[in-house]
């Protein structure tokens, strides 16, 4: 079955959300969930787990967009990334997790998603987003 995941990227930080999970696999991850309602699109499944299971509205994460998708024998994992002005202590729906974390590259949990690497490699140009938009700029300057 089909699944999506977003990284909810502080600006001011440029710290990542991750959450416990307290079902198998018991590791850190991003926000996550499956495609079980017919007919919805991945966008759509992704702003209903945002509420689901941190409790906030779809809207307050802003800028939310799809980066890319990977496929296992499981399905197909439509990766988003978002983001939020400051840190935010977010309203668990503890039966899927029961911890979380504001994280940098350089500091992650011992127990993080077999997966996140793969996951990693979709996202990081949206943690330092004005960096790589400035270098950007740069380039095009000297052209």
């Amino acid at each position: 079955m089909d699944s999506v995941g977003i990284l909810i990227i502080c600006r001011k930080t440029k710290r990542f959300l991750l959450l416990h999970r307290v079902e198998k696999p018991v590791v850190w991850s991003i926000l996550t969930g499956t495609m079980d309602v017919k007919g919805e699109t991945p966008l759509q499944c992704i702003k209903r787990e945002i509420k689901e299971e941190i409790r906030v509205e779809p809207t307050f994460i802003e800028g939310i967009k799809k980066v890319g998708t990977l496929k296992s024998n499981r399905g197909t994992f439509h990766v988003f990334v978002g983001f939020v002005d400051e840190e935010f202590t977010p309203d668990l729906k503890l039966d899927e997790n029961d911890k979380f974390r504001w994280s940098d590259e350089n500091d992650l949990p011992d127990n993080i998603h077999n997966k996140w690497g793969e996951t990693y490699n979709l996202v990081k140009n949206y943690i330092n987003l004005k960096e790589v938009v400035s270098k950007k700029i740069k380039l095009l300057l000297k052209n």
